[in-house]
């Protein structure tokens, strides 16, 4: 029983191997072979669907069967459709179907592939998603840099092409903040500078009355010490300068305008603070929805990671293509046995069993032909015949008709001539007579 059914799945009739027994060892190899092939293509489907959906999904169990059937009818049609007489033949039907099977071939490996490298592959996307979480937190950061009493000129162009998407803003006061603190810090400044030079000036002229009344000696001084008339008015005009220009309101002015600036550059510190609290946030928060979206690992993402795998170790480049290789040879094992086993005797009973039903098509459809071709001849006949018979009876109807006429004209001639002649008709004028019918009768 289990023989019958594998020898089945290679298309082979059981009744025409009945006249070749010899040949149900190889059919059964070679069902047990379509079989296997089967199996590892539903096997590879199964890993490529747990790496879709990332783990078990309920349309597994329904769609892997449906690829096991698919695979396992293509390879008996490829089995069963693969015999030729001659080489030449043989050759021109396994090159479209061995190249049909490598393809097949090769999409079934890749999920095999991803098998057997699993850990690496599990490793290396956790590794290639810390760097890529790293680096988008990094770009984050470039992008949105945190407000800075002092920019620092080593730090990265925030301004840069990929911080396009990255960038995004935040309310905040510090625009404001730092505006106004230009501004109050310009005020004070050029209070300040005035201020300075109106106390330098004063504290010069100071000097110089306070070295009079001393008695030091120098230019412009007399040199006596005491209060004497240049002591006074040296004292006077170092007094006046001071109150001309005010020195005692500015000097209250200035510390007004310093305790502005203190106030307004603490304000400006709290609104740095504030806004670099809120950048810092947003990026915890971009990241969290950026590692949040990494929970799934698709077929893509582990066919790159087998792919940098391959680029950085050459034992896993030489390993991976042994096995893909392995695997392809494995799914076109049964072109290249049905290719292998040549001109079988059972091919040979199928091929002369498939020339005689050709000549029997041939015979039959001949026959029909044949058949067709008289049968329309004779619809053509019989048409010819009916047509030959309805113009007869149409000729007959005319004649008849006419020699109605004539008589009917002879009548009235005579009846005409008697009244002419005063002679009494002995008869009444006959009416003209029917028309015949269809069956003759008057």
């Amino acid at each position: 029983m289990i023989g019958r059914v594998l020898r089945a799945l290679t298309g082979v009739d059981e009744k025409t191997l009945d006249l070749v027994p010899s040949e149900r060892a190889r059919y059964t190899a070679m069902g047990g072979v379509v079989l296997g092939t089967a199996l590892i293509a539903m096997f590879s489907m199964g890993v490529a669907l747990l790496c879709v959906f990332d783990g078990f999904n309920p349309a597994i169990p329904i769609f892997v069967p449906v690829w096991g059937a698919f695979i396992l009818c293509l390879d008996r049609w490829m089995m069963a459709s693969g015999a030729a007489r001659h080489l030449t033949e043989r050759l021109l039907k396994l090159l479209p179907r061995l190249v049909l099977s490598i393809v097949f071939g090769v999409i079934i490996a890749e999920p095999l592939l991803l098998g057997i490298f699993h850990s690496a592959i599990e490793k290396r996307i956790a590794d290639d998603r810390i760097k890529s979480v790293a680096t988008y937190e990094a770009d984050l950061k470039q992008c949105n840099p945190l407000p800075e009493a002092e920019p620092d000129p080593r730090r990265p162009d925030p301004n840069a092409a990929k911080c396009g998407e990255l960038h995004f803003s935040v309310p905040t006061d510090v625009p404001a903040r730092t505006s106004e603190l230009n501004e109050v810090t310009t005020n004070r400044d050029t209070l300040k500078t005035q201020y300075d030079a109106d106390v330098t000036k004063w504290q010069e002229l100071e000097a110089l009355a306070r070295d009079e009344c001393t008695g030091n000696k120098g230019r412009g001084l007399t040199g006596q010490r005491g209060q004497g008339p240049n002591c006074k008015r040296l004292r006077q005009q170092a007094d006046k300068y001071r109150d001309d220009h005010k020195l005692s309101e500015n000097q209250t002015r200035l510390d007004t305008r310093n305790d502005k600036v203190k106030s307004v550059t603490d304000e400006l510190a709290q609104a740095r603070t504030a806004e670099s609290s809120a950048i810092t946030a947003k990026i915890a928060e971009l990241v969290t929805d950026y590692r949040s979206n990494q929970k799934e690992k698709g077929l893509l993402e582990r066919l790159a990671a087998l792919g940098h795998l391959v680029d950085e170790d050459g034992n896993v480049h030489t390993a991976q293509w042994a096995l893909r290789l392995f695997f392809i040879g494995v799914d076109s094992l049964p072109v290249l046995l049905k290719f292998l086993s040549g001109f079988t005797p059972y091919d040979k009973v199928v091929s002369d069993r498939v020339v005689a039903q050709k000549r029997g098509q041939t015979v039959a459809s001949e026959t029909e032909r044949r058949r067709l071709v008289i049968q329309e001849e004779l619809a053509r006949h019989q048409m010819n015949a009916e047509h030959l018979s309805a113009v007869n009876k149409v000729d007959f109807d005319a004649r008849v008709r006419h020699v109605d006429v004539e008589l009917l004209h002879e009548e009235m001639t005579d009846s005409r001539a008697a009244y002419l002649l005063h002679d009494s008709p002995t008869r009444p004028i006959a009416m003209p007579p029917r028309e015949h019918s269809d069956d003759g009768s008057r």
